[in-house]
C-alpha cells in the first residue's frame, strides 16, 4: 500500500494557551520534514482566531475532505471540533496517525465515538483519562490522592475538628462538588467529564475498580 501523501493536523484549540497553535505547527513541521504535504488548520486565515466559530469549521472541513490521512494531536479527544473531524475522517476512510509521535495507528479511535452523537461519550472519555493518561501523569489515583489529602489537612488543618483529618476518599468527592459548582454556573462538557472521572476514581480508592 502506498504511503498517503497529505495529512491534516487534528487537536484541541479552543480555551488553550497561543490556541495551541504552536502545537499545531510542531506537528506539521514533523510530517513535512518526513515527505507529507499538510493541511494544517492553525495556518487558516493567516492566523487570526477572530473569526465565528462556523468559518473556521466550515473551512478546515474542506481541508480534511482533501486529506488522505488524519494526525491527532493530545487532547484531540477532548475537543468537540477535533473529535467532529476525527468522526469525519473515520467515515471517509483516512489513514489515522499519532501527530506527536508520528506513528501510524493500527486502526480509527472509534472506540471512543459515540454513534449517536458523532462525539466521545462523556463516560467513554472519563474511563480512557483515568485508566491511562491521569495515571501515567499523577499515578494510581490512591496515591495521588492520598498526597493531596495530606495537604489539604495541614492547610485546613485549624478547621478540622481534633484528630480529624482529610483522607484520600474525601479528594474526589470535594472535586466533584468543585465541579458540580462550576457546571451550575456555565454548562461546559469537561466539567461532566471530570465528575464521571471523579467519580470513577472515588471507586478506585474504595477498590471497587
Amino acid at each position: 500500500m502506498a504511503q498517503p501523501k497529505r495529512i491534516y493536523i487534528a487537536g484541541p484549540m479552543t480555551g488553550m494557551p497561543e490556541h495551541n497553535f504552536p502545537a499545531f505547527h510542531a506537528a506539521a513541521e514533523r510530517f513535512r520534514k518526513a515527505g507529507w504535504e499538510v493541511a494544517n488548520p492553525a495556518e487558516n486565515f493567516h492566523g487570526r482566531t477572530d473569526l465565528p466559530r462556523s468559518a473556521y469549521l466550515r473551512a478546515d472541513v474542506v481541508l480534511l475532505a482533501q486529506c488522505d490521512a488524519i494526525a491527532l494531536l493530545p487532547g484531540w479527544d477532548r475537543s468537540e471540533g477535533a473529535t467532529l473531524e476525527a468522526v469525519i475522517a473515520a467515515e471517509m476512510g483516512l489513514t489515522f496517525f499519532d501527530a506527536f509521535s508520528g506513528e501510524q495507528m493500527e486502526e480509527p479511535p472509534r472506540t471512543s465515538f459515540s454513534a449517536e452523537h458523532g462525539m466521545a461519550s462523556i463516560l467513554d472519555t472519563a474511563k480512557r483519562i483515568t485508566g491511562g493518561e491521569r495515571q501515567e501523569d499523577y499515578g494510581h489515583p490512591s496515591d495521588d490522592f492520598e498526597r493531596a489529602a495530606q495537604m489539604w489537612t495541614a492547610i485546613l488543618g485549624e478547621k478540622l475538628r481534633p484528630q480529624e483529618k482529610v483522607t484520600a476518599e474525601d479528594i474526589p468527592l470535594c472535586m466533584i462538588a468543585l465541579k458540580l459548582a462550576r457546571q451550575a454556573h456555565r454548562h461546559k462538557r469537561d466539567n461532566l467529564v471530570d465528575i464521571a472521572g471523579y467519580a470513577r476514581t472515588a471507586a478506585m480508592v474504595a477498590g471497587e475498580e
